[in-house]
């Protein structure tokens, strides 16, 4: 009697066809060569240096089984044996074909494929600041049908029609791909930006000291109060992740929509929804849904926040006018000042209009800061408030001695107008602003570098004892 799939009889070990011949075994380093070497399951991990002085990765997979093996392992016939065949069949299955390894390993953030014949390189937390090369190359065959691949796991499709796609694993990365030579001049190439395994809180910015404490009680009663706050910086400063800490302040009884051309954010918030723009599809009847439809639309659902993952056209102008109606807004935009970003916010395609500038609660400015050996800080350089004809700081990053000015809550009372604003929009809750920051100051400091569980929890009881229970 059969009883299943999984109850198939394997045949005896012997009836296996013996592994297929591996490629010779790598070479051991010298010594002074290894930089650090690690695991990831079966597969073994080596950072070495050239002898250029670079460093690079190189991986060792297990052996693969034969193809017939794996091939009835997939089908369910007979079940795998060992480490290495579970590992070659999540492989087969994972749709990342030869980037697979780079993928299961934590250390990897992003990963690179310029296109066939010019190798893969990655960006590792043990070499912060700069791309590492991997000893892995793709030829153009697998380059161009693994972008294929890619594309459909997004739920996209590319094409020589069609040669350039984005999207969003099962997995939460988020994918970047060119399609043969159609657009890319080396051929298909693709970006593959992992997403981390646990949301990043204000608990972690704090603990790396992304921004300071009295910084982020500040950023954290213009939330509450529903403010428009803009976080601005060059291209990899962290402008993403410090929008998803501030999201986790927003109090747990707001309803929160946030859009999005790709999904990377994750709220704790209960009422939660997430808007996703969809591209045209050549060939297809599918209307394009943009940023700005998607604005318009979240308008009419009843949301105390709004928040858009980067603006760069007309859909600021109506995240403006949300701010207009009571809305709490947040979003992202690339710029290196303050006034560059107001300057950006009145040109084209923004084109806002002058008095929309009075909206802006503050303006946010991250920067990536490279140091000595490669390291990489991150921090909160100023934050702005945006007054009748300009900005004014209300702080500053020192780089001597890495501090932000000022450090006490009554300067920051004094030179704040959204501080008074904010007391004027919660005025039972609110009674003294400068104990309110020390006390919200000191909770944070004590929550830097706790688990997100532990995060969110703490910030849900703080709006508990705050509001009361209805």
């Amino acid at each position: 009697m059969v009883l299943g799939r999984f109850f198939t009889r394997q045949p005896p070990k012997s009836s296996r066809p013996a592994a297929r011949p591996q490629p010779p075994v790598q070479q051991a380093l010298e010594e002074w060569r290894l930089v650090a070497s690690y695991s990831a399951g079966p597969v073994k991990y080596e950072l070495y240096r050239d002898d250029g002085g670079g460093v690079r990765l190189r991986f060792r997979e297990p052996p693969r089984p034969d193809e017939r093996v794996l091939r009835e392992i997939i089908a369910g016939t007979i079940m795998p044996e060992g480490e290495a065949e579970r590992y070659h069949v999540e492989k087969s299955r994972s749709g990342y074909g030869p980037l697979y390894p780079l993928v299961v390993d934590d250390h990897i953030e992003e990963i690179a494929v310029e296109g066939p014949g010019r190798g893969v390189a990655v960006i590792h937390k043990l070499v912060p600041g700069r791309w590492v090369e991997v000893d892995l190359v793709l030829g153009e065959e697998d380059a161009s049908g693994l972008a294929l691949q890619l594309a459909r796991k997004a739920g996209r499709s590319v094409s020589l029609a069609q040669p350039m796609a984005e999207g969003l694993t099962p997995e939460g990365h988020r994918v970047s791909i060119t399609f043969s030579r159609e657009v890319s001049r080396f051929g298909s190439s693709m970006v593959i930006r992992k997403y981390p395994e646990k949301p990043v809180t204000l608990a972690d910015l704090l603990a790396s000291r992304v921004l300071s404490p009295l910084q982020a009680a500040y950023l954290w009663l213009l939330v509450e109060s529903q403010q428009f706050l803009i976080i601005a910086g060059p291209m990899g400063s962290g402008k993403t992740t410090l929008l998803q800490a501030l999201s986790g302040l927003i109090p747990p009884f707001y309803r929160v929509i946030t859009i999005e051309d790709t999904p990377e954010l994750r709220l704790p918030n209960p009422r939660w929804d997430s808007l996703v723009t969809r591209p045209p599809s050549p060939g297809e009847s599918s209307v394009e849904v943009d940023l700005e439809t998607l604005l318009k639309f979240a308008l009419r659902r009843r949301a105390e926040y709004i928040i858009v993952g980067e603006v760069r056209g007309r859909e600021a102008r109506l995240l403006a006018q949300a701010a207009a109606s009571g809305h709490g807004s947040m979003t992202t935009m690339h710029g290196d000042t303050p006034e560059g970003v107001l300057l950006r916010l009145q040109l084209e395609p923004i084109n806002l209009p002058p008095i929309f500038l009075r909206l802006v609660g503050a303006v946010v400015l991250l920067r990536r800061l490279p140091g000595l050996g490669g390291s990489v800080r991150r921090r909160v350089v100023s934050i702005s408030e945006v007054v009748e004809g300009g900005v004014s700081d209300i702080f500053t990053w020192e780089p001597t001695g890495d501090r932000v000015r000022p450090d006490n809550p009554s300067s920051i009372v004094s030179a704040s107008l959204r501080v008074r604003e904010a007391v004027s929009r919660l005025p039972d809750l609110v009674l003294d602003p400068e104990k309110e920051l020390e006390e919200r100051s000191l909770l944070l400091e004590k929550l830097a570098g706790s688990p997100p569980a532990t995060f969110h929890n703490a910030i849900s009881r703080f709006y508990l004892e705050k509001y009361g229970r209805v």
